[in-house]
């Protein structure tokens, strides 16, 4: 059995503490917010055994193995080694940091501590997901020859620029919020090295990228056009062109529909949609492996260095880094 400690009140954390039940092998046990009285009401809603005052405390505390972390991406950094360096186990909201340096030296730790750091990439994880992992890999469609993912929604909208999703000092902006999904699911399917790269982005009055598109040619010559918006709806649907036939994957990041050359199949999900991620993560604790083979320390590298590059050719630096 794996205790769990929650990290962070939000609203996210609602929906892991909701699928924690679907997975025999693991139950909330404590949650830590930022202040007590918030991580006290968490405790009573929900039911868990303890709640903290403070995010060391729980870290340091021998009642949890494993802790979820689902704070904003510009405290993953602090907070993951914490954990780890405190021999927790961490599965981390994406991005799950907010660029490569910072997660070099999160695997440094994982390792030195021997405990499994996942990145809460939820999509992989769904059944749907899976089933278009096979027919990528057995070629059933032939070869992929053009791919449209586009994830946007109004949500800056009576924001307040001192927020995280316009304050460049809370590593705001698109890229980091919404862009990692499409990013993701573009890693999830290339076929090749990549052979030609291009990213613009809009930018808000307080420095943060609003939107973008990334357009990326692999050495297969597949195209990839990645959009995201903080300000429009672009939808959340990923429209994939193989040799012999096309793919739609609705709602893309949360998927239980698939259009397979014009029928539709349902492929649902668990829960609300988290409970994959966590049994993935719960197994690979309980069989003592370093990482899981799904969602590795490897490929979550190369999302940051992917992140890094596109920051690189948009210009866009956080005032800490």
């Amino acid at each position: 059995m794996v205790k769990f400690g929650i990290v962070g009140a939000g609203g996210i954390a609602k929906k892991f503490i909701s699928d924690l039940k679907w997975v025999e092998n693991a139950e909330l046990t404590a949650v830590s917010a930022r202040t007590p009285e918030k991580a006290y009401v968490y405790k009573k809603k929900y039911h868990a055994k303890y709640s903290f005052a403070s995010y060391e405390e729980m870290a340091k505390s021998d009642v949890i193995d494993a802790a979820y972390i689902a704070t904003p991406h510009n405290f993953h950094f602090e907070q993951a080694i914490l954990f780890m360096k405190n021999k927790k186990h961490v599965i981390i909201e994406k991005p799950i940091a907010v660029n490569a340096k910072q997660y070099e030296e999160m695997v440094r730790v994982a390792k030195e501590n021997s405990v499994v750091m996942m990145e809460a990439m939820w999509t992989y994880f769904l059944p749907a997901t899976l089933w278009l992992n096979r027919v990528v890999e057995h070629n059933i469609l032939g070869k992929l020859l053009k791919a449209h993912i586009a994830f946007g929604f109004p949500l800056t909208i009576g924001k307040s620029k001192e927020g995280r999703l316009l304050n460049p000092a809370l590593a705001g902006g698109g890229l980091l919020d919404l862009g990692v999904y499409p990013l993701n699911y573009y890693l999830l399917l290339k076929q090749g090295d990549i052979k030609s790269f291009n990213a613009k982005a809009d930018f808000t009055k307080t420095g943060v990228d609003s939107a973008g598109v990334i357009g990326i040619i692999d050495e297969q010559k597949t195209e990839y056009i990645l959009k995201y918006s903080l300000n429009k709806i672009l939808g959340d649907k990923a429209t994939l062109k193989f040799e012999h036939g096309e793919i739609i994957m609705k709602n893309f990041h949360a998927c239980q529909e698939v259009v397979l050359n014009g029928h539709s199949i349902q492929i649902p999900y668990d829960g609300e949609g988290f409970t994959h991620e966590i049994r993935a993560f719960v197994n690979t604790i309980e069989n003592h492996e370093a990482e899981n083979d799904i969602l590795t320390m490897k490929h979550s590298m190369e999302s940051m260095l992917l992140l890094d590059k596109i920051r690189e050719q948009i210009n866009l630096k956080y005032p800490f880094e």
